[in-house]
């Protein structure tokens, strides 16, 4: 009786140890995680650090992955239109074999092209993102998927074109703001200005007793008199455009005012692009 207990607990024992390093064996081999590629990091300072994931694109493909396109792109495009000077750049990979299995000119590029069409889908300006495509034999797949992107900052170079790009139509009762290049009398043309002349003389026409005001100004190069001169040579020549354009010398104002309003600070190179400007008003009697 005590001999068959003995086999009966050595039995236990066996069973027991021998179920333990099945269940141990099957987790470190049959269970382990499947490999998976790194994050792509999107860091921007302090102020900006998220992850896409790392499986973006297929082998030899250019679209996002539907299953993994990443809420991460959406944070980035929010921290971009916040951030208007901030200038990202996005680079797309591939590498040469991936490249000669497609039609495209350059993966690469048109990896990065996705990116930038879904952002400016979200609201980010155009000329806000840059992309390049770069070939590289150092690309990581697992099951066939690869990250192929990465993502950097700069600040944007604030100039009168900037500027005047940026400088949006609310409506005639909002100043809108035309802007130079340093000495010219010829501001640069958008589309947001060429709507407020039209709108303006059309305006205008129906309402004779109102004024449109033209006032020009000038960063603090120069003479006070030179600038004065200056100022008012570029608001005579907005209004004369205008009155090519149909408007009537009865309904404009034309004010000079040099250097004495700016807007931004002199001192400094973007704060002058800024004040070299003509100011478009219409004011209501």
């Amino acid at each position: 009786m005590g001999r068959l207990l003995i086999l009966w607990i050595a039995l236990g024992v066996w069973v027991t140890v021998s179920v333990y390093v099945h269940l141990a064996y099957i987790k470190r081999i049959g269970f382990s995680p499947d490999p998976v590629l790194p994050a792509v990091p999107i860091i921007d300072g302090p102020r900006l650090r998220i992850k896409l994931p790392g499986s973006l694109f297929h082998k030899a493909e250019s679209t996002l992955r539907q299953s993994d396109k990443p809420s991460a792109l959406d944070t980035l495009a929010a921290y971009l239109i916040n951030h208007p000077r901030r200038l990202l750049t996005v680079v797309g990979y591939h590498t040469p074999a991936e490249n000669k299995l497609t039609l495209m000119p350059n993966l690469g590029v048109m990896r990065a092209d996705v990116v930038r069409q879904y952002l400016v889908s979200a609201g980010v300006p155009e000329d806000q993102v840059q992309i390049q495509g770069q070939a590289s034999e150092l690309l990581n797949f697992i099951k066939d998927s690869t990250s192929a992107l990465s993502f950097s900052f700069q600040a944007i170079t604030i100039n009168a074109d900037w500027l005047a790009r940026h400088q949006k139509y609310i409506d005639l009762f909002h100043p809108l703001q035309l802007y130079f290049p340093t000495g010219s009398t010829e501001h640069i043309v958008t589309p947001d200005n060429e709507q407020f002349v039209r709108e303006a003389i059309t305006y205008l026409y129906n309402h004779p007793t109102e004024r449109l005001t033209i006032t020009g100004h000038t960063d603090s190069t120069g003479t006070e008199a030179f600038n004065l001169k200056l100022s008012r040579l570029r608001a005579m020549v907005v209004r004369d455009k205008l009155i090519k354009q149909g408007a009537s010398k009865r309904w404009i104002q034309v004010i000079a005012m040099g250097n004495k309003l700016p807007i931004a600070p002199n001192n400094l190179p973007e704060g002058r692009e800024a004040n070299r400007r003509v100011t478009l008003l219409v004011k209501k009697r």
